[in-house]
């Protein structure tokens, strides 16, 4: 329900009271996410074959390699625990790959291991170039990046095959770190960063953002991704959920939505504005989805509900100074227009190569070359954005010198028992694999039915009878 330009759910339960939670602080932005779930979603879209089908890919996969962590922080949404602890041997890693990539419908073949501190596996290496092997084109690892600091274990990850660190990031400033992880760690976050430019690997900067506690740290974080930008693919704000390890005191009825997000970073840059310069993630899989027809491709990209993730998108020069792409470029209507993008059927090669250029050239009104910074041309943006979808691209060398550095600012929101949305786990993108190939929702595996508690029971007794 709407009150107060704010969007609140109200939470109906025969065994206990009703309750009412905040949900998204700016009505104007609800407004927005929900026509693009019409647009997404609707049957008379054209992605019509978007349906919120529970068994369709994941756009990443999440493979836990173990439950042991070298930190112990007051918020942990997998509440890791101290006494009994498992690593996952590598053939049943391997048979968890297996399940995805074997997949009838679509394979998956964007894998983040995490835990725990997936690090920490004796095998971790292995791990790393089996899932290359495998096929993986985009492998990344959930870290607190304490084994980061080390030049040498940062390069023989890059050699293995990792692709992207999936950074515990949650400020500037050691009474953050005290507060959310219980030890001073911006050194080493800073140590991590030395080792990373080194290599040609990529970060995406993932703070937890707490009411009360570090939302006065988006701009910080904003400023040093900038310094770093060759290396930060963008900024990936999880507001604190109610699940898993909460030992942090937050002021009475506060919490952090991703209207906070958008409110809070637009206040403290001067970058953007609300709702305007805001697009939710499922947006952009009109893109994808619309390129894959124009070649030809089955579509890979499955759209999750608009209240999944908001984002924000910049273009970077060359002095690091970001230009949000809604300044210069119609980024809705060009998103809508790509949508509609139509396979190319029954021609020759030229006379195809033709059309789909054609096709192509018909977006170029969406940008506006007066307004866009300079040196940025129509087609070098199409090739940035080729990058962002392609990681293999976006990784290459010398890749700033033919598309243009990117970088994103978004959120994405976990569910607890505030704000459980059923449509929302329906149609989840962010997928866990089992020990047994079942691929489950995250935030059903980390809230809701909190599968993640009878998975940890698996793991163990399955460590414990290969040791007996």
């Amino acid at each position: 329900m709407e009150r107060g330009g704010r969007i609140y759910q109200r939470v109906l339960c025969k065994a206990h009271a009703d309750t009412e939670h905040l949900i998204l602080s700016d009505s104007r932005l609800h407004h927005k996410l929900e026509e693009w779930n019409r647009r997404i979603f609707s049957s008379t879209s054209a992605l019509v074959d978007v349906d919120e089908d529970q068994d369709k890919a994941p756009l990443l996969a999440v493979l836990d390699l173990t439950n042991r962590c070298n930190q112990h922080c007051p918020v942990c949404f997998a509440d890791v625990a101290e006494d009994r602890g498992y690593f996952l041997d590598l053939e049943t890693v391997r048979r968890m790959l297996r399940s995805l990539v074997d997949r009838q419908s679509q394979p998956c073949r964007h894998i983040q291991f995490s835990g725990g501190e997936p690090t920490l596996h004796p095998q971790f290496l292995e791990v790393l170039s089996m899932a290359r092997e495998m096929g993986f084109d985009h492998i990344q690892v959930a870290t607190n990046g304490s084994r980061f600091a080390h030049h040498d274990f940062a390069r023989r990850c890059e050699d293995a095959g990792l692709h992207t660190l999936y950074l515990q990031f949650d400020g500037m400033s050691d009474e953050v770190y005290l507060a959310l992880r219980g030890q001073p760690l911006l050194d080493q976050k800073l140590r991590v960063f030395e080792n990373l430019v080194r290599t040609n690997m990529r970060a995406v900067l993932v703070p937890t953002i707490v009411a009360g506690l570090n939302v006065d740290q988006l701009g910080p974080i904003f400023r040093f991704a900038l310094e770093h930008s060759q290396h930060v693919t963008g900024i990936s704000v999880q507001p604190m959920a109610a699940t898993g390890r909460v030992k942090v005191l937050q002021p009475a009825d506060a919490a952090f939505n991703l209207g906070d997000l958008a409110l809070e970073f637009s206040r403290q840059t001067g970058l953007t504005r609300v709702p305007d310069d805001w697009i939710p993630l499922n947006a952009l899989s009109m893109l994808t989805r619309g390129v894959a027809r124009l070649r030809g491709e089955i579509p890979q990209s499955p759209a999750c509900d608009a209240h999944c993730s908001v984002g924000t998108y910049f273009y970077i020069d060359d002095d690091n100074k970001p230009t949000c792409l809604t300044s210069f470029l119609d980024l809705e209507r060009l998103l809508v227009a790509a949508g509609e993008l139509k396979a190319v059927e029954g021609r020759g090669r030229l006379l195809r190569s033709i059309s789909a250029l054609t096709q192509l050239k018909q977006l170029s009104s969406c940008f506006d070359r007066a307004r866009a910074p300079r040196g940025l041309s129509f087609l070098r943006l199409l090739r940035g954005l080729d990058g962002w979808e392609d990681k293999s691209v976006g990784r290459a060398r010398r890749w700033f010198q033919r598309g243009f550095n990117g970088m994103f600012v978004a959120g994405m929101h976990f569910m607890d028992s505030t704000n459980y949305s059923a449509r929302r786990v329906g149609r989840c993108i962010i997928k866990y694999v089992t020990t047994d190939g079942q691929v489950l929702s995250f935030c059903r595996y980390n809230a809701g039915e909190r599968y993640r508690t009878a998975e940890e029971a698996t793991r163990l007794a399955m460590c414990e009878r290969a040791h007996h």
